[in-house]
């Protein structure tokens, strides 16, 4: 179920997300979709689970469109989280995620045809490079980036990609 004429995407809380996280992860994904209002009828609603116990920060699981963040955490480590879990969401479910790659793995330095889910760490693959990048046009310019570099012309490429023509 993807969103319909003017309603956006709703995002899905399971019983596991206290009160204050629905209401930070509610802002987060309003303004994720203000980023990206072109893709909105790609998106269909993800479900958010929080995890007290989580090998990693956050993760995302495209089979049931869930994405799980590891609680608790300050409002901006939480918003991070979420902004780049949201990003692989909308990789999954959009098809027209295809268009973005090249152009992105251009402006990251990457040869057009380099794999988008391979590399030597998630600090140098396209996909987390690029979930970044998200994180990064909702959020503006942070002084940690989990050891990833984004150009501005990476930026743009989601900027552009995600206002649409």
């Amino acid at each position: 179920m993807t969103a319909c004429g003017n309603t956006p995407p709703q995002l899905i809380h399971d019983d596991t997300v206290p009160e204050d996280l629905r209401a930070l992860a509610d802002a987060t994904w309003a303004d994720f979709l203000s980023a990206v209002p072109a893709r909105h009828d790609c998106l269909p609603p993800p479900t958010l689970h929080a995890a007290w116990e989580l090998d990693t920060r956050a993760e995302y699981e495209p089979d049931q469109m869930v994405l799980t963040v590891r609680v608790p955490g300050t409002p901006a480590t939480l918003r991070s989280q979420l902004i780049h879990e949201f990003a692989h969401h909308l990789e999954f479910t959009c098809p027209e995620h295809d268009e973005l790659r090249s152009p992105f793995l251009v402006a990251q330095g990457f040869p057009a045809d380099t794999a988008w889910f391979t590399g030597d760490a998630w600090e140098t693959t396209p996909s987390e490079q690029y979930a970044e990048a998200v994180v990064e046009l909702v959020e503006g310019r942070r002084t940690h980036q989990g050891g990833i570099h984004i150009t501005d012309d990476a930026i743009d490429v989601v900027r552009v990609w995600g206002r649409g023509p």
